[in-house]
């Protein structure tokens, strides 16, 4: 991963052209910029120039740029699910946040 901006992007190689391709992956379905380089001090450079490109693209354009998410998130729950999910919470012992974002990650880990 690479960061500029507090926007990241992803990185794969592409060992059949020699090239190393970059996406931005924190802004939303699709990303707002890829870029390619022959190495990483390129792709760096690439990755920097693209952002800086898309927010003056916005910018010109009067268009509200997409932000990087924040890491905040509201979850409608539902009262018996909410209530479930605070039980389970207290019972180990930790925050509601801290035991939402530990389920989180075990469902998403690959």
């Amino acid at each position: 991963m690479m960061k500029y901006k507090n926007y990241l992007a992803e990185v794969e190689v592409d060992e059949s052209v020699g090239l190393l391709h970059g996406r931005v992956v924190n802004s939303g379905p699709y990303p707002i910029a890829t870029f390619e380089a022959e190495n990483v001090a390129g792709l760096r450079k690439e990755f920097e120039l693209s952002v800086d490109e898309y927010l003056l693209s916005c910018e010109e354009d009067g268009v509200e740029p997409r932000k990087p998410f924040s890491g905040k998130l509201n979850v409608r729950l539902g009262p018996t699910l909410h209530q479930q999910v605070a039980a389970a919470a207290s019972t180990e012992g930790v925050s509601l946040n801290s035991w939402i974002v530990r389920a989180l990650k075990e469902c998403t880990s690959e």
